[in-house]
């Protein structure tokens, strides 16, 4: 099981479509033809680098998302290998069928849509071809954007209210395959979360699921302004991070702010120089622009060579809700192996709390 594409449910179109293009570098496939001028404005697909998003205001089927929360992921797309057979196992874990099988009008294949946890959907789509396509989208390819190095999605965060986490994993595992990997607890002296991530075992879908451990969590405030469990954030990979954030930054994105002193510490750990990278001491030699445009990085204690960099946008919207991470997994040659970085920036969560700690007080929301 692998993600496919995100569908972001807003009010209107245009807006979005237009900052994605003009901040992001995205690409807009256009409508699709025979479409009305009206339809137009109630969808459009940009790819942002490789990663399609579906901007949707289709009051059909976003009215019932928009009623309970603000603009948001309402929809996680995945591909998956048998469309009947994992449908009769979401079915009998007592799943929901929010769409029956639908054919492709192109022939690409096959698709439907079950409830998944809270608000969210999942549209499930078996594809007769390799390349990625999106449901009701007329075949296309977009010219290559400015964001191209950005290459897929790395993982998708769900948020949850506190005492919902053992059922929400419970029904990814039990409807959808998933299986449980690495466990986290982040406590501030302010504030805390727990963390689940789920990995699927057939395919490179994962996903982390957080339910706050105070009241006054990041992940508390989420749910409050979401009003409810969400996507929280998602990730999308990068194959080089220095060059993909330099570019948002140019666009006018904005991302959180990271201290100085995490990189003083940053120099300090174990692992920071080493000297079997392939292009020699890699981090030393982009130390300047790492820490100018507030890059996040960490490693494997047992494998230094392989870093994971990443950064996190600031929300979307003008409330503290649904916003991106940009991460790069390194691929190393190791004794002759090629060797990717994995994991979620665990050390990273630390700072990243406490990034988001520092806006929560400019909000006046953290108590």
């Amino acid at each position: 099981m692998d993600f496919n594409h995100l569908s972001f449910y807003v009010e209107a179109v245009a807006p979005w479509r237009d900052w994605f293009v003009n901040a992001w570098g995205a690409v807009c496939a256009g409508p699709t033809p025979g479409e009305t001028a009206d339809q137009t404005q109630e969808r459009a697909l940009v790819y942002i680098g490789q990663v399609p998003l579906l901007i949707v205001a289709d009051r059909a089927v976003v009215a019932p998302y928009l009623h309970r929360h603000p603009p948001g992921i309402g929809d996680v797309a995945l591909r998956v290998n048998g469309l009947e057979l994992m449908l009769e196992q979401v079915l009998a874990a007592g799943g929901s069928l929010v769409q029956p099988i639908q054919t492709d009008s192109w022939g690409r294949g096959r698709w439907s849509k079950i409830q998944g946890w809270g608000s969210l959907s999942h549209t499930l789509i078996e594809s007769r071809q390799p390349e990625i396509w999106v449901p009701g989208i007329a075949p296309g390819h977009p010219l290559i954007s400015g964001t191209s190095l950005i290459s897929a999605i790395d993982h998708a965060v769900l948020n949850v209210p506190t005492g919902e986490l053992p059922e929400a994993i419970a029904w990814y595992v039990n409807q959808l395959g998933f299986q449980p990997r690495q466990r986290f607890t982040i406590d501030t002296p302010h504030s805390g979360l727990r963390s689940q991530v789920l990995a699927h075992p057939q395919g490179k879908a994962q996903l982390p699921i957080n339910e706050p451990a105070t009241a006054n969590s990041q992940v508390q405030e989420f749910l409050d302004h979401n009003r409810g469990g969400g996507v929280q954030h998602v990730a999308l990979h990068t194959t080089d991070i220095v060059q993909t954030v330099g570019q948002l930054r140019a666009g006018g994105v904005r991302f959180l702010a990271v201290p100085p002193s995490y990189y003083e510490t940053l120099r300090r750990r174990p692992g920071y120089s080493t000297q079997d990278d392939m292009e020699g001491d890699w981090l030393r030699q982009r130390e300047a622009a790492i820490a100018q445009l507030e890059i996040l990085v960490d490693w494997e204690p047992h494998r230094p060579q392989a870093r994971l960099l990443q950064t996190f946008t600031q929300p979307l919207l003008n409330i503290p809700t649904v916003f991106f991470e940009l991460i790069q997994r390194q691929v190393v040659q190791v004794q002759e192996e090629a060797v990717q970085a994995q994991g979620f920036g665990e050390r990273n969560f630390q700072a990243l709390f406490e990034a988001i700690e520092r806006e929560q007080l400019k909000r006046g929301s953290l108590v």
